[in-house]
């Protein structure tokens, strides 16, 4: 379940993965116990919530941003969910599950100011232009190994974003992942995920390549970015369950950029770091 609108660009994928995360792992246990035995279940799911979340200004600025998101995930009979990754169509067999959706990318702003209009200290990026706001059609699959009724041992995740943006952010990404997660007690959740990313060309070239019109405006050569390993990723989340609906969850990342995007000019820092706090009621 999940949806987004992202007030810090360079935290795009950090808040979706974790509000993702949240959702899927970390509704209170005994709320989930109940739910099983429940014949009269609602069609519907809602989790409401606040959270803030630091991260870097942009992928690859040295500058960080601190930001209030909010939290909002509507399933209907478990087949189609609006929240903080967009609006989806998926259908769950046994383990797997799959299905696609419509999404948003909020590109990004030379002037470092997010789609709150706060400021940033972080100029690299003045001459460059904005990168123009984008939807994206998105297609996902996941596979849980359940050897328990409620906890998968590891979950395999996977998908394939097509942004289209116009003349800017219309790239293709290409996103897998791994993630263990361990119940300690009746309340409290700890799940470490692994994640790697692969970008097209355009994409590269959008968020990290410098072409000779910019290069005229600003502090960097020009440079021609690829296709290719954009970022890895690793990650652990705390989560904390109070009573049978409120829950509380911390999550830390830390992205490394690789190949094209680590060699780019814009690309003050290899190594990124973000934090996403969230307190949220699952109805």
């Amino acid at each position: 379940m999940l949806f987004k609108i992202v007030p810090v660009a360079g935290m795009n994928l950090l808040i979706t993965s974790v509000v993702a995360l949240v959702l899927s792992f970390s509704i209170p246990a005994m709320a989930q116990a109940e739910d099983s035995g429940n014949e009269d279940k609602s069609d519907w799911d809602v989790s409401l919530g606040l959270g803030l979340a630091a991260g870097p200004v942009y992928e690859g600025s040295t500058h960080y941003q601190a930001s209030p998101i909010p939290v909002v995930a509507v399933t209907w009979r478990d087949t189609v969910s609006l929240g903080i990754d967009g609006l989806s169509l998926y259908h769950k067999s046994g383990g797997f599950r799959y299905g696609a959706g419509l999404t948003y990318d909020p590109g990004r702003k030379e002037n470092g100011k997010n789609l709150l209009g706060m400021s940033s200290s972080d100029h690299r990026l003045a001459g460059l232009g904005d990168i123009k706001a984008a939807m994206g059609l998105k297609a996902f699959a996941s596979y849980d190994v359940h050897p328990f009724q409620h906890i998968p041992l590891v979950v395999l995740d996977a998908s394939a974003t097509k942004l289209i943006g116009g003349s800017t952010n219309d790239g293709v990404l290409v996103q897998g992942g791994l993630s263990m997660p361990f119940q300690l007690g009746q309340d409290w959740r700890l799940t470490p995920k692994v994640g790697t990313t692969w970008a097209n060309d355009h994409y590269m070239q959008d968020y990290f390549g410098v072409t000779p019109e910019q290069a005229a405006r600003s502090r960097f050569s020009a440079y021609k970015a690829k296709a290719g390993m954009k970022d890895a990723s690793v990650g652990l989340n705390v989560t904390y369950s109070i009573g049978k609906n409120w829950f509380v969850s911390g999550d830390g990342r830390v992205k490394r950029l690789l190949s094209d995007a680590a060699s780019s000019p814009i690309s003050a820092t290899n190594i990124n770091a973000g934090i996403v706090t969230l307190v949220g009621y699952h109805f």
